[in-house]
């Protein structure tokens, strides 16, 4: 039974007790103030392990330990869902080619120049997600084209879409959505997809305070917590991401490699001879997965429907 108490304002705070973990560990959440299972669904990871001192392998333990512990009852029901939801591109073509590529406890990074088509996708996968489930999507730029989410749903045949929306367009609001609403959100709903729209957006906007080293920090954190909501709760993460150009590289996706390293496969979208094509032809490209070769490309037409 999970021990519960009340913080000064009187709500509710589930503790972890002392039968249920590791004596040592307990007596550091003791002496750093770290009781609470809320504060390990809403404190940033590198806080976590700076405070502790414990490794990444106990943190994730604790946290995965705390959501059970405050959302019991969602369990069941996320193992029942896990074996039976194909996540989609909403794209028969894609789907057939990338076969694979959209995993369950993954983060998928979709790339490109501006108005290559990265959201009218993003909105499409939205789209798949059958009614009794839901998505979460991300903006960081501005307001989510919710007209165009309609229009694609109802072009393939969908009434219904349960796609919880939230707006950010600074660093701060981003980071506070990533690391304490979304785990709140997930944990009450039974979300199979998360989409960030985009991850780069905030960090171009303006400086961050600290510079250089405490953006990398924010980056990561945001990052490792969206994996592990991914492991946990066996949804898959889509980020969207800008194009950057390098003098020595050529165009990359933006943030570089503080961000890259913790992407699990990647996709660039690129348009293709416009000149000799119909307007809306795409290339969906493969630069990083772990079942389907890098280089594999699939030419896609936006339509209506979005991609085909």
């Amino acid at each position: 039974m999970a021990k519960v108490s009340k913080g000064r304002d009187g709500r509710k705070i589930t503790m972890f007790s002392s039968d249920e973990i590791n004596s040592s560990i307990y007596n550091i959440l003791q002496q750093n103030n770290l009781n609470a299972c809320e504060k390990w669904m809403t404190l940033p990871l590198p806080q976590l392990l700076d405070q502790t001192g414990l490794p990444l392998s106990d943190i994730n333990f604790l946290k995965s330990f705390a959501a059970k512990k405050l959302c019991p009852e969602i369990v069941p029901i996320l193992s029942m869902q896990e074996n039976v939801v194909d996540l989609s591109f909403g794209s028969r073509s894609l789907d057939e080619a990338l076969n694979g590529v959209l995993k369950e406890g993954t983060l998928l990074e979709i790339w490109g120049s501006s108005g290559c088509g990265k959201s009218q996708l993003a909105l499409q996968m939205c789209v798949t997600i059958p009614s009794h489930l839901h998505s979460a999507y991300i903006s960081t730029e501005g307001i989510v084209p919710t007209s165009r989410l309609a229009e694609i749903s109802e072009a393939q045949g969908n009434t219904f879409v349960n796609c919880d929306i939230q707006t950010c367009n600074t660093v701060e609001s981003f980071s506070d959505c990533v690391l304490k609403q979304l785990p709140l959100l997930v944990s009450v709903k039974p979300i199979k997809l998360i989409i960030v729209d985009s991850i780069a957006a905030p960090f171009r906007a303006g400086e961050v305070e600290g510079g250089g080293v405490r953006r990398a920090q924010i980056i990561r954190s945001i990052g490792q917590q969206l994996k592990f909501l991914a492991s946990q709760y066996k949804l898959l993460v889509v980020v969207l991401n800008q194009a950057t150009d390098s003098p020595t590289k050529g165009r990359q996706p933006a943030l570089g490699m503080t961000w890259s390293y913790l992407v699990n496969s990647r996709l660039r979208i690129e348009k293709f001879d416009l000149e000799q094509s119909v307007v809306g032809s795409r290339r969906v490209v493969v630069e990083k997965a772990s079942c389907v070769k890098s280089g594999t490309s699939v030419k896609c037409t936006i339509q209506k429907e979005g991609f085909l």
